[in-house]
């Protein structure tokens, strides 16, 4: 099955997107794309190969969305995704970063689809949504 692709051209640098979609994830991840939107305290992807991706919440629990795949500051980013899904059989997100001109070109992936969770794809139309929030962010500095 093929994967969920977009691509965006950015006013900033690879290293600023880079930046904005890693540690700022928190400010442009919409509260409606968690588990419990009124309890949200914060979207984290810990640095390096290993490093969790999740969601904390304002009562100390934590919803385990991946883990890190492929570390490539300024340039790659790779992770299991499980938000949303069965945690037995995740999908994967992939997003790289590309100098283009006085800007960078960025490229979405959410792929990883397998007969075990094709069936979890659809929930996935809103990426433009968020990502569009991540530009913003990013393009604002």
């Amino acid at each position: 099955m093929e994967p969920i692709a977009l691509e965006y051209r950015l006013d900033c640098t690879p290293e600023q997107a880079w930046m904005t979609y890693v540690d700022r994830i928190g400010e442009w991840w919409h509260p409606d794309y968690t588990a419990a939107p009124d309890r949200l305290a914060g979207v984290t992807i810990e640095h390096g190969v290993g490093g969790r991706v999740y969601a904390s919440f304002t009562d100390g629990t934590d919803d385990r969305w991946g883990r890190v795949t492929a570390w490539e500051p300024g340039r790659r980013l790779e992770h299991s995704f499980t938000l949303a899904q069965d945690p037995a059989h995740p999908s994967q997100v992939s997003v790289v970063f590309e100098p283009d001109g006085d800007g960078c070109r960025m490229t979405f992936e959410h792929g990883g689809w397998t007969d075990a969770n094709a069936s979890s794809r659809a929930k996935f139309g809103d990426w433009p949504l968020i990502l569009d929030r991540f530009v913003r962010l990013a393009q604002a500095g």
